[in-house]
């Protein structure tokens, strides 16, 4: 999650890169092996369709603004279904971040 994005010097596509000094300006958090297939079988497909993003597996997208809305509302409500305790603890994070990152005005990094 971006707190700012001073420092950061390059995009990959609408990606932007890590700043050296990623304590002040990133935050991170990050996910267990284990966590790519549950996170691909419930997460993925959703969320591209409700954000209009191409995140897959093994891959990365960024969450601006307006998509961490989205994101958030997703999250909200996949929060209040039957879920994994592990998948809610990342969703909660997710959730977090996008809020933070909407504030911020700044966005979100997910790989999976």
């Amino acid at each position: 999650m971006f707190h700012d994005f001073d420092n950061v010097t390059s995009y990959y596509g609408n990606i932007p890169s890590r700043p050296m000094r990623s304590d002040e300006h990133v935050e991170l958090y990050r996910m267990r092996e284990s966590d790519r297939d549950p996170m691909n079988e419930d997460f993925t497909d959703p969320v591209n369709r409700v954000c209009g993003t191409t995140l897959g597996y093994g891959d990365v997208d960024f969450f601006n603004p307006d998509q961490c809305r989205l994101l958030a509302a997703w999250l909200e409500t996949r929060l209040t279904q039957p879920i994994t305790p592990r998948l809610a603890d990342i969703y909660r994070h997710l959730l977090n971040y996008a809020q933070r990152a909407i504030r911020y005005n700044t966005g979100i990094v997910i790989e999976l």
